[in-house]
């Protein structure tokens, strides 16, 4: 049988994220990126119509033990990986094909497919002035990072300028050195800067002004470069919307919040315990990927954040102590919820009110459009208050969304208020609509009768 053969490739993910590419070590192939999230593409190559499903498999400890973290139809084309702290990580994939047959078969002795190297951290760079030398001043420089290469040409860049000016002047660096001298171009106050890049993009930065005597204050600036978002569930949109129509209405289980928390029970647990509970998850109905933090098995409810609104198909997988439990969600596998996240309020026009004259007097009719994609069942309430900060008393609640409402006004009614129209979706999110003006209800129009007449007095 032919051997079945994956190449993979890395794309830094761009959904949460911007930046340059990240970089790569060309003597040890390790690919560097300050990026937590990122995709990982993939070409079956010419064995694609044999393939099933392809799974991404992770090692944090170099190799010696495996972990599943994704899995994707060969269509799909990429695997996207989310890690919740920096650090070295390697990755191979194993592939199911039409005959049920996986390759490789088990993880022993595997070589990695890839190799990165997860650095949020902006190097640590410090400036010292050094004894002036004649017409020279001079800095010294302390630089912390685990990944730094100096021999790069753009790794590291000492600059100066007179103290308010827009430009900056280039000072030569030493290979290997760790102080400068030059002379300035001008007398008086010098910025100096130190401008570092490691090798996954991300940026340090040290600050020193020096007087005129080459003395200084070492400013201590420094800045990062990109810091990866962790701790969420990233939306990562890509679904093809033309083969995955979703879960019915009736099996969605609307949330209107991006923090979600899922009350569980684990049932026939054995003496060693529960070690871990995994948490997988799904948007397209068929690839799967695990949220990077892992739950203790002791707990009852887990909390997780998502990045935005959309569908998201969720699965959680128990460990024992001695590390048993089911097998992560393939392809073709229902998740056991699907949860639409909707923060999106209810859209509310409020057209008009109209107090009511001659046959309708003492009527109040209101007018109004409320949309929403998830609107609730009479999701309707009319209010009243004489000022806009409340407090407001209900006309009606749980009114159907006709767009029309007459309200006979009670006798004991301020002679003009203001009025809200509130309307909230399934996900608990309420838009509201309020008059701008007053809206006077008193419409009486004195008159004046003439009782007597009398002779006013002298």
């Amino acid at each position: 049988m032919r051997k079945l053969s994956v190449l993979l490739g890395f794309v830094a993910c761009t959904f949460l994220l911007s930046g340059p590419s990240p970089g790569q070590d060309a003597s040890g192939g390790i690919v560097f990126t300050r990026y937590r999230q990122f995709r990982i593409p993939f070409n079956p190559g010419p064995a694609e119509n044999r393939i099933k499903q392809l799974q991404l498999f992770v090692s944090t400890d170099q190799g010696r033990t495996w972990q599943p973290s994704a899995t994707a139809p060969p269509e799909k084309r990429f695997f996207s990986f989310t890690s919740e702290r920096d650090g070295y990580f390697w990755f191979a994939v194993q592939t199911l094909d039409i005959d049920n047959k996986l390759n490789p078969l088990t993880f022993d002795n595997v070589v990695p497919s890839m190799k990165v190297v997860i650095d949020t951290q902006p190097p640590l760079v410090t400036l010292q002035p050094l004894t002036p030398r004649g017409n020279e001043v001079g800095v010294s420089w302390d630089i912390r990072d685990d990944n730094l290469d100096l021999s790069q040409p753009d790794s590291a860049r000492l600059e100066y300028r007179p103290a308010g000016s827009p430009g900056w002047i280039g000072v030569a660096m030493p290979p290997g050195a760790n102080q400068a001298y030059w002379t300035p171009q001008s007398q008086g106050q010098l910025e100096v800067r130190l401008r570092v890049k490691d090798r996954a993009g991300n940026f340090g930065e040290g600050t020193l002004t020096l007087n005129g005597g080459g003395g200084g204050n070492n400013g201590g600036g420094n800045t990062g470069g990109g810091n990866a978002q962790t701790g969420v569930l990233p939306d990562h949109n890509d679904r093809p919307q033309d083969i995955f129509n979703g879960p019915r209405d009736e099996e969605r289980k609307l949330v209107g919040s991006k923090r979600i928390t899922l009350n569980y029970e684990v049932k026939e647990v054995g003496p060693s315990g529960v070690s871990v509970v995994e948490l997988w998850y799904t948007q397209d109905g068929r690839s799967w990927n695990k949220y990077p933090a892992k739950f203790g098995g002791e707990q009852q409810n887990i909390t997780f954040d998502v990045v935005g609104e959309g569908l998201y198909g969720i699965s959680l997988v128990a460990k024992s102590g001695v590390g048993l439990g089911d097998r992560p969600p393939q392809i073709g596998d229902r998740p056991q919820i699907w949860i639409e996240v909707d923060i999106t309020k209810p859209v509310v026009q409020l057209h008009n009110v109209l107090v009511g004259t001659g046959p309708e007097k003492g009527k109040l009719n209101v007018t109004w459009t409320a949309r929403d994609k998830n609107m609730a069942r009479d999701p309707i309430t009319l209010s009243y208050a004489e000022q806009l900060a409340g407090p407001w008393t209900p006309i009606g609640e749980k009114l159907p969304n006709t767009g029309r409402h007459i309200w006979t006004m009670p006798e004991r009614l301020p002679y003009q208020f203001h009025l809200k129209v509130e309307a909230i979706d399934r996900a608990g999110n309420v838009g509201e609509a309020v008059t701008e003006s007053l809206i006077k209800v008193d419409l009486s129009q004195p008159k004046v009768k003439i009782l007597n007449v009398e002779p006013a007095g002298k």
